[in-house]
């Protein structure tokens, strides 16, 4: 049987990579890429293995070679990507349902504030849209569980979860009105999550939509790092 490949772990990861660009336009940006399509290849190969606790001896070998990079990068901020991932294993073997499914795609998003630590200090405008990215992954995730026919997962969850994660992306993002902008959509549509799916068939189209208006925030958050905080000059992209 083909392997079906996990085109959402690359799309993240991707618009995570560029955000941190954006973000942090250094030289030490080129060592990231390889490091960035290392964790998608990773993600891509071990993931089904995880959720059907099957992952072996090479799987974890693969998932400790990522790791090897970031002794000679550290960075305490590197602690957060790693907890979730390990968190989305334990619990996935704990025969756990969606948490470790969430927790997966909620740890590509969380490399992003570890990257900029490693290119540069973290700047408050860095946390608020690391807040919102991160926010906006999970409860997407979530969103998308409960959308699933064969979920048993109730609206209230989608609800609950977007309106503690806006409390803090808001206080967060108080100093920058176009971190606030990029809550507008994900607020109406998570508060307002509508029915379940009739059928199997409707999750092409659900994946769809949701690509879209994650591309939508993702370029507000790209916008605002841009009009505050990434002056794309040439003397940005030197490495002092």
């Amino acid at each position: 049987m083909q392997r079906t490949r996990n085109h959402a772990a690359y799309f993240m990861i991707l618009l995570t990579y560029v955000l941190f660009v954006v973000a942090a336009p250094r030289l030490i940006d080129l060592i990231i890429a390889p490091l960035m399509i290392l964790h998608a290849v990773t993600v891509d190969l071990t993931y089904s293995k995880m959720l059907s606790r099957k992952l072996g001896k090479r799987d974890f070998g693969l998932m400790a070679l990522n790791a090897v990079p970031y002794l000679f990068l550290f960075r305490l901020t590197l602690l957060i990507p790693a907890l979730i991932f390990s968190l989305s294993i334990i619990l996935s073997y704990s025969k756990i349902n969606v948490i470790p499914q969430v927790l997966g795609t909620l740890g590509l998003s969380s490399l992003l504030l570890p990257w900029i630590s490693i290119a540069q200090s973290v700047t408050p405008l860095d946390v608020a849209v690391y807040m919102v990215w991160c926010a906006y992954t999970l409860v997407e995730s979530i969103y998308v569980e409960y959308k699933l026919p064969f979920r048993n997962l109730r609206a209230g969850i989608v609800r609950i979860v977007w309106a503690l994660s806006l409390l803090i992306c808001v206080i967060t993002s108080l100093a920058f009105p176009p971190v606030l902008v990029s809550l507008v959509e994900p607020s109406i549509r998570f508060m307002r999550p509508g029915e379940k799916l009739r059928s199997a068939s409707q999750i092409k189209e659900l994946g769809k939509r949701g690509s879209k208006r994650t591309i939508l925030l993702f370029a507000l958050l790209a916008v605002a790092l841009i009009l505050y905080h990434t002056p794309l000059t040439v003397p940005a992209l030197l490495p002092w």
